[in-house]
């Protein structure tokens, strides 16, 4: 991997705390350069054995020495690591005092005394980048198992970490190859005929062109799971909404009242739902008026349901009556679209069983509803375990675990599938083949780009700066 010869590499030794601040059990100062262990000799006095002797990648427990005080400031475990072979290809040490806020901050300003340098933002993994310890693409998978907020987007960074997604690239750029090369060839060979080469050659260019758009199709279903579900709660005035609202976040997010209306603007909040990030909003009520500052608030809630990924539908047990509204909401989100009948707790006529029957057979909804009462938190278990199967239903719909993560990625990817359209209309229009040539090298140096084999340093500081210190 050639790297862009302005960026410089560097050589001071850094050192950081890669734990989270506050107490705890442990915490983590880790250095990385070429003078780690010189400067790991001065502070770190092992019990059992001579320093000189200790081993790369074994870990040995001893004291931290301040050799301005003279005293010994905390027991420790430490491991040494040899470079190349360490997570930035330069000798490394961490140590692992006791979680304390104070000791873990003295300890460092030791390692600083004697030479070190505090790291700044993703160094330690930029220099892994730079020393060719990982390119650019497992960087920004790192990035995102750190910021890992399901699942799912869990899953699909470790891959790209573990190379699927380099696969996936590689490929296509051996697609990008192959088209170079017949064009080559008929650059180079003018008076040779090659009998199946526009076939060939257009067939390899729609292969290449659907792997590169389902790739960037993918970063929208990441994006999906990474920012959350949006869930929105709608239906007619007074039927509980708000009150839902308020159980699901177990707070009184949203203003209850039995006047119709109250709710004018949409409420958003955010929540773990069975270890899952999803956006709960609160809409106000659907019905025909004539009030202006309320004709608003129904046209956004109308937009809130467009765009929501599920919508929790809500009823009042004691008026199921169907409104052109609903239907179309039926509409924009059947498959997303939980039926909620509210207000159990007032009703005492017939069995629940036969209103869910004539419930299904009246508005044929894709899910069965969920009885509640928000007064008395009944079937609130049961309204999740509704969403939950919905929301596992949506992440079945995306099959695919390798996919792209970041914007970076998917604008490069348009980039280099901009420049294969233009090479193939090209050769279809018979145009001059030192073009469709440059078009497909073009291409190739964007697929270059993802992965970091041309890369500007305001590139580098751009994504680095997203990490944490001592990452």
């Amino acid at each position: 991997m050639s790297i862009n010869s302005s960026l410089i590499r560097e050589i001071d030794t850094i050192c950081a705390i890669s734990s989270p601040e506050g107490e705890g059990a442990i915490s983590i100062i880790r250095a990385s350069g070429a003078e780690s262990l010189p400067i790991l000799k001065k502070a770190f006095k092992p019990y059992s054995e001579n320093f000189y002797k200790i081993k790369s990648r074994r870990f040995y427990t001893g004291r931290i020495f301040d050799f301005q005080t003279g005293a010994y400031v905390d027991e420790v475990v430490c491991v040494f690591i040899k470079g190349p072979n360490s997570y930035t290809g330069e000798d490394m040490f961490e140590l692992y005092p006791h979680g304390g806020i104070f000791n873990t901050k003295y300890i460092l300003e030791i390692m600083l005394k004697l030479g070190a340098r505090l790291a700044y933002k993703g160094e330690f993994t930029k220099r892994a980048y730079l020393n060719n310890k990982i390119n650019l693409i497992k960087a920004e998978a790192i990035l995102e198992i750190i910021k890992a907020n399901s699942l799912k987007t869990l899953v699909i960074a470790n891959n790209e970490l573990n190379g699927l997604l380099d696969e996936k690239i590689n490929k296509i750029k051996e697609d990008y190859i192959y088209l170079l090369a017949s064009i080559e060839a008929l650059i180079d060979f003018p008076e040779e005929i090659f009998e199946s080469i526009n076939d060939d050659f257009l067939k390899k260019a729609n292969e290449s062109a659907e792997l590169i758009g389902g790739l960037i199709s993918s970063y929208e279903n990441y994006e999906l799971n990474k920012r959350g579900f949006s869930i929105v709660i709608a239906g007619a005035p007074n039927v509980g909404k708000s009150s839902i609202m308020n159980r699901l976040v177990e707070k009184k997010r949203a203003i209850v009242s039995d006047m119709p209306g109250t709710t004018r603007d949409y409420i958003e909040e955010n929540l773990f739902l069975s270890n899952k990030p999803v956006k709960i909003i609160d809409t106000a009520g659907l019905r025909e008026t004539c009030e202006t500052l309320e004709q608003e608030g129904i046209r956004q809630s109308l937009n809130q349901i467009k765009s929501a990924d599920i919508v929790l539908y809500v009823f009042d047990i004691n008026d199921l009556e169907e409104s052109k509204i609903l239907r179309n909401t039926l509409e924009e989100q059947k498959d997303g679209l939980i039926p909620v009948v509210n207000k159990v707790d007032t009703f005492g006529g017939e069995d629940l069983k036969i209103i869910e029957k004539n419930i299904m057979q009246k508005f044929g909804f894709a899910n069965n509803p969920v009885f509640v009462s928000a007064k008395t938190r009944i079937g609130f278990e049961s309204m999740k375990q509704a969403l939950h199967e919905v929301i596992l239903k949506i992440e079945a719909g995306i099959k695919d675990d390798v996919g792209i993560t970041t914007l970076r990625q998917k604008n490069l990817l348009a980039k280099s599938l901009n420049f294969l359209l233009n090479a193939k209309d090209k050769f279809t229009e018979g145009q001059p083949l030192e073009l469709i040539s440059i078009d497909l090298r073009d291409g190739i140096i964007a697929l270059d780009e993802i992965v970091g084999g041309v890369t500007g340093e305001d590139v580098l500081d751009m994504l680095f700066k997203e990490f944490c210190i001592g990452k």
